[in-house]
């Protein structure tokens, strides 16, 4: 099975389990769902340190060092996953969701910021020593189990509520992570654990963590946003159209996730490296995207069809939120073409930027324009990270020149 494969798989998995979970929540309640877990995303680069990014970089040079790399991404997942749940859960606790317990928050926060990171660690095992086919199936096995436990929710449950839904999730999700280290153990070796390992890249792991959380908050901050300062009825809409948008962004992450070895590789010597890389790479991607485009403009109006009427507004969202296709893609070959060639620091600055001015951008526009308010400042954002990423890339070319 190749990543592709699996990405198509998993889109057509999380499409279904998606359609579960909208139609058996109103948008009010899969709104709620929504903001949680937004707001749970922003910390899951924090959780493991950006240590699975290190292990990519290092391990990829040097397989010999698999065992202490990968030793030391359990560890810190560990500590700093556990760190963050708790610190979630002491902000929650001040700063709440309506009628959203706290427990809800604990499964979603347990599952994310520990159990799917280790995941994360076996799937970036299998890409640094370029075994991608079991890459695949472990990206597969987090979807699998979670559409089996949407099953569950229907299935079982005659009156279903977040808070079950949310104890499914986390044990679907603590499977996959054990699953996963057991066909990692059986087809490369086994973990080594020194405490002292956990102290070692740190800083170059804050840089990884920084820029994937940056991400993370231009991504999620707008549904935590919409929970908060405008209804969860708009978070619903909202939260339903941005994740078609992801599902049409399946080939190009399964492409980026595929060569992300390689830009480490070829970037080893520098930028000249990864940016050959990059341009062998972006055209394919970018036909894609503006058919991927022109996709969502001919099929949005079939939206409410699959997810029900009260979800009319869902494809104009969609239809609005589809020129970010075109900007994601050209400043995610942007982004790996920095970090490939040691420029991570860089990347990681410019991303933070970027989520300040994405921070503030909804800040005053949700309150008065609700989804459409979101739907600019993500558009803005993500062209201004194009941009950014793009000069940053060109500088540094010809400095190397």
């Amino acid at each position: 099975m190749t990543i592709f494969q699996s990405f198509i798989l998993r889109l057509v998995i999380q499409g279904i389990y998606f359609v579960i979970l909208a139609r058996t929540f109103a948008p009010e309640k899969y709104g709620a769902y929504v903001g949680i877990v937004a707001i749970v995303s922003i910390f899951i680069p924090f959780a493991s340190w950006g240590s699975e990014k290190v292990l990519i970089q290092n391990v990829s040079r040097n397989r010999r060092l698999f065992q202490e790399y990968w030793g030391a991404a359990i560890l810190k997942t560990l500590i700093f996953g556990s760190i963050f749940t708790s610190i979630i859960l002491i902000i929650y606790s001040f700063i709440s969701i309506p009628n959203i317990s706290i427990y809800v928050v604990f499964f979603i926060a347990l599952a994310n910021l520990i159990f799917l990171r280790l995941n994360d660690a076996v799937r970036d095992s299998f890409i640094a020593v370029g075994l991608l086919n079991y890459t695949a199936k472990t990206i597969l096995l987090v979807s699998l189990n979670r559409f089996m436990a949407s099953l569950s929710f229907i299935a079982f449950f005659d009156n279903p509520s977040i808070l079950t839904w949310s104890i499914l999730y986390f044990l679907a999700t603590f499977a996959s992570a054990i699953i996963s280290t057991i066909i990692l153990v059986k087809q490369v070796s086994y973990p080594k654990f020194e405490l002292s390992k956990v102290k070692q890249d740190l800083l170059l792991g804050f840089s990884f963590a920084v820029g994937i959380s940056a991400q993370n908050i231009y991504n999620d901050l707008d549904k935590s946003m919409l929970a908060k300062l405008s209804t969860l009825e708009a978070t619903g809409i909202y939260g339903a159209a941005y994740h078609v948008l992801n599902v049409t962004l399946t080939p190009i992450q399964s492409l980026m996730l595929a060569s992300f070895r390689n830009f480490f590789q070829k970037g080893a010597s520098g930028i000249k490296g990864s940016f050959e890389l990059c341009k062998k790479l972006l055209p394919m991607s970018l036909a894609y995207s503006l058919l991927a485009i022109l996709g969502i403009v001919i099929f949005a109006p079939l939206l409410p069809k699959i997810l029900g009427s009260e979800y009319g507004d869902s494809a104009l969202a969609l239809m609005w939120l589809s020129p970010t296709i075109f900007f994601r893609t050209m400043h995610g070959f942007a982004a790996d073409t920095l970090t490939g060639a040691n420029y991570q620091s860089v990347r990681s600055v410019t991303q933070v930027l970027v989520a300040i001015i994405n921070g503030l951008l909804n800040f005053l526009l949700i309150p008065t324009f609700a989804w459409h308010g979101a739907i600019w400042a993500t558009i803005t954002s993500e062209f201004l990270l194009m941009v950014f990423l793009w000069g940053a890339v060109y500088k540094y070319s010809k400095q190397s020149a």
